[in-house]
């Protein structure tokens, strides 16, 4: 639908990368109205993994990311609603954070009031993160969703990267979607490394597999709202953003209340595991990156799934918590490919996220990858 179409004016986020010296080199590639953890469209084909280019990078923001890691450029930006900037970040071995909403206003949106996707930053290092975000956070007149930054220093919790006395939980399945083993071994020895860093580390047992449906009607709820001026294309919409449409049209309003109630339940439970720890480390993605043909796996250790979006469950399901989320690289699997960690800080608490992936970064160096 709009493979021929040329923007007239530069989103806020540009605007403000633009005034803080930044060169635009262009857009990257992302899935048809970044709906889908895998990058492919019917205008520029599918975005392979540089680490093994018969994989997916993921989505949606799966060119920033493998631009990111093979240098192209230093700095990327995506939208986050269901972890577009931290799948791709996992699979790729660079650094996503998507911060908590409002901090960096949307602007311009056909959602106005959405608390649900946010904008954020992407780089090769958690520093180069928190340095982009220090240009393009706060408030601007336009949007209506807004955060002051007065005080917030976010390079410079990057650059401390110190977890010593830090508490620390680790959750190696907090949705109940099951765990690639290597992936799972990977993230763990990743946290191995933490405590031996100097963090205070628990593992414990969390189940919030109640907000996958409240995420489900949220996102149909999304589209429908996001996409209300183009219903008259829903037919020449690819099948993912067509048939988030459709479920979308079927969410009643009773489904909508009950999301409402699981998600402040959500809020309740994570809030209070934030009190008791510095923050939550959990596995990015249940699975390793897969075969960039498929659309998506179809099963996650051996159980099947039920939609395309359900293997993303790990990241959206706390994209609900509307807290701060980062994901740095825990290493690499027995095949070489990145495995991504999630770090979830309390709320207002993007320095925290910066600084223990940061830390991570420091204690796991998972480098690049590397052409031959």
């Amino acid at each position: 639908v709009y493979a021929d179409h040329v923007p007239a004016e530069d989103a806020l986020v540009v605007t403000r990368l633009r005034e803080a010296g930044a060169l635009i080199l262009g857009k990257t590639n992302c899935p048809e109205f970044a709906a889908g953890g895998n990058t492919f469209n019917d205008v520029f084909g599918r975005t392979r993994n540089p680490w093994s280019p018969d994989r997916t990078a993921g989505g949606s923001t799966g060119g920033g990311a493998v631009g990111l890691a093979t240098g192209m450029f230093a700095l990327a930006e995506g939208t986050d609603l269901g972890g577009s900037l931290r799948i791709p970040a996992s699979f790729c071995g660079v650094v996503g954070l998507r911060p908590s909403p409002g901090l960096v206003p949307t602007v311009p949106s056909d959602f106005l009031w959405d608390g649900f996707q946010v904008t954020g930053p992407m780089a090769r290092t958690a520093v180069d993160v928190a340095l982009m975000l220090q240009a393009v956070a706060g408030p601007d007149p336009s949007s209506p969703l807004q955060q002051p930054i007065a005080g917030r220093d976010f390079v410079g919790a990057a650059r401390r990267a110190d977890v010593r006395g830090m508490r620390l939980a680790y959750c190696p399945d907090a949705v109940g979607i099951g765990i690639d083993a290597a992936v799972e071994a990977t993230c763990r020895a990743a946290v191995g490394a933490l405590e031996a860093a100097g963090a205070v580390v628990e593992e414990i047992s969390l189940d919030l597999s109640y907000a996958w449906q409240a995420f489900l009607d949220f996102r149909g709820y999304w589209f429908v709202t996001q996409m209300r001026d183009r219903m008259d294309h829903l037919d020449a919409f690819g099948d993912n953003v067509a048939g988030n449409i459709r479920s979308g049209l079927e969410v009643t309003v009773e489904a909508l209340a009950d999301a409402e109630h699981a998600r402040a339940r959500l809020w309740g439970e994570v809030g209070a595991l934030l009190s008791r720890f510095d923050g939550l480390l959990t596995p990015c993605m249940a699975v390793p990156p897969f075969d960039v043909e498929q659309n998506y796996p179809s099963t996650v250790a051996g159980r099947e799934m039920r939609t395309y979006i359900d293997w993303v469950a790990p990241t959206f399901v706390l994209s609900l918590t509307s807290l701060p989320v980062a994901c740095a690289p825990a290493g690499l699997d027995p095949d070489g490919l990145p495995v991504g960690l999630q770090i979830v800080a309390p709320p207002f608490g993007e320095e925290r996220a910066l600084e223990v992936a940061a830390a991570l970064q420091r204690v796991v160096p998972t480098g690049l990858p590397v052409s031959e």
